[in-house]
């Protein structure tokens, strides 16, 4: 479902502010979640958009042992239970979300959902390794900053 404007229209006229944040279960992911919060309760009218990403399996790991669907429906279950805290500080600051649990590598799928759901804006953690590992191995955040087309927010 994608749609041409960057926000979600409203009954009375105006836009919803949509913003994707992604959740990986970490104590900067939180941190992402909360910033996110405090930005929708500012707008007065936002929606969260809390996206997991899951690993692809490989093919040889478990194409022997389980069908495409079992496979699938585990990756479904971990992100329901990463997402579960997410959701529940959402539910609790009561604002309008929707939760996406997307397979593959994070930065691209993070930047393809924030595409198709017509998002405003990504909010996400930093990443918690050090600084010389995030310069070798390449920085998610840094990526999504990259080739995102709608402003990112990377929180501590």
């Amino acid at each position: 479902m994608s749609r041409s404007h960057r926000s979600a229209p409203r009954r009375d006229g105006g836009v919803v502010y949509t913003m994707l944040v992604a959740y990986d279960g970490s104590e900067h992911a939180e941190n992402a979640v909360r910033y996110a919060l405090d930005m929708a309760r500012r707008l007065g009218d936002a929606r969260i958009v809390l996206v997991n990403v899951q690993p692809p399996a490989m093919s040889g790991e478990v194409s022997n042992l389980l069908t495409a669907e079992e496979v699938l429906e585990q990756h479904l279950a971990a992100g329901r239970e990463v997402l579960a805290p997410a959701r529940a500080m959402v539910d609790e600051a009561a604002v309008r979300y929707d939760t996406e649990i997307a397979i593959g590598r994070p930065a691209e799928a993070l930047v393809e959902y924030a595409q198709k759901c017509g998002c405003d804006a990504i909010v996400m953690g930093a990443s918690s390794h050090g600084r010389v590992r995030s310069l070798v191995l390449g920085s998610v955040a840094a990526k999504v900053a990259h080739m995102a087309e709608v402003p990112v927010t990377v929180v501590k």
